[in-house]
């Protein structure tokens, strides 16, 4: 599990609980078994409430563990960890305890072999099954709350397509703040094509787009972009590289990281300061207001082209004159609004000069 973790990127208690339930649906997929029943019993419910509410969470991470989640049954649930070991020990049955189980190096043994025995001792001794009907009473609201969820982000959803989801913001904001978060979280997860791993980061971030002005943009965790339209909030999938090229969005006031470039670039309506570390800052200024479009960085596509001093010219040419290999061009870094290149190299479009009549001036760094 340790090798494992560390190629996934992944700490070692989440790997081994993905890795465990891979082998779980293969052994399923290959005995033809409908259904998968684990062990979890009371005790790892009123555990989960616990690391939840110490990691911060609303009614669903509060609920605890699901009886059922797919073809995942859980039917000891509502019995004691005692109960079950009792009836093991009555009925002459052989069970197995994970040896990390006794260990105090993860978070949720912690909670297990030191925490829930204090609660149980000090403040009352029936603390675990307290907990557990708690998120029991959770789970039957949480659900209660995402069907209204649900029901609201249809009506709040104009359009559905590859990747991108357009809700009507002028409905949504009418609507209670406790179901605009749960609409935002929706839609986030069908933008990105997992509901997992969305928190509260995210729909916050979103939500000030929905309340900001229009034209506003912000970039989520896991290349979700948030974009305030004419009465619309737009929530999509970032497009990443296409074939040998890439292409990023690049929002005013947010460091983007560039994997192709290793570096970060910067858009910004401010002269920033930097660390005399950091030599390797590149500065240009441009005229912001002859910005129409969304600004990305990319590499090149047809019908690119550059303005210079007395007309336009093809990046195609631009890349002759500047005597750029013709296995470099593909993966050129330029930065575009449209078919209109911003910049490309040490060349500026003659367009996007800064000049006496300049009012707001956007740095890019």
């Amino acid at each position: 599990i340790p090798a494992e973790a560390k190629k996934r990127g992944l700490g070692e208690e989440e790997t081994g609980r993905i890795i465990r339930y891979e082998k779980f649906r293969e052994t399923a997929l290959k005995t033809g078994a409908d259904s998968i029943a684990v062990a979890h019993n009371l005790n790892d419910t009123a555990e989960t409430l616990m690391m939840n509410l110490c990691r911060g969470a609303g009614m669903k991470g509060m609920g605890g563990i699901s009886p059922v989640s797919g073809n995942i049954i859980r039917p000891l649930l509502y019995c004691s960890r005692k109960e079950i070991e009792g009836y093991c020990a009555e009925n002459g049955i052989d069970y197995r305890t994970d040896s990390t189980n006794l260990q105090n190096d993860y978070t949720r043994n912690k909670i297990r072999n030191l925490l829930l025995p204090w609660l149980k001792e000090n403040i009352n001794p029936s603390a675990d099954m307290n907990m557990a009907k708690t998120a029991s009473i959770l789970r039957e609201e949480e659900e209660f709350m995402e069907r209204l969820a649900d029901k609201a982000f249809r009506e709040c959803l104009l359009k559905a397509e590859n990747g991108r989801i357009i809700l009507d913001a002028e409905r949504l904001k009418a609507m209670d703040r406790v179901i605009i978060k749960r609409v935002l979280r929706n839609a986030i997860g069908k933008a990105k094509g997992d509901p997992r791993n969305i928190g509260m980061t995210h729909t916050e971030n979103a939500e000030e787009i929905l309340y900001g002005q229009t034209g506003k943009m912000i970039s989520l965790p896991g290349n979700i972009a948030v974009s305030k339209g004419y009465g619309t909030l737009e929530i999509y999938k970032k497009s990443k590289k296409a074939g040998k090229g890439y292409c990023y969005e690049l929002p005013v006031g947010e460091k983007i990281y560039i994997p192709e470039m290793d570096r970060f670039v910067l858009l910004s309506e401010k002269q920033e300061n930097f660390p005399n570390s950091c030599s390797n800052i590149y500065t240009k200024k441009i005229d912001y207001d002859k910005i129409k479009y969304r600004i990305r960085l990319r590499t090149r596509q047809a019908g690119d082209i550059l303005t210079i001093k007395g007309g336009k010219k093809k990046l195609k040419d631009i890349f002759i004159d500047d005597k750029i290999p013709a296995q470099e061009r593909d993966r050129f870094p330029l930065i575009a609004e449209g078919n209109s290149i911003i910049a490309a190299g040490d060349r500026l479009g003659y367009e996007y000069y800064v000049s006496g009549r300049t009012k707001k001036i956007l740095y890019i760094y």
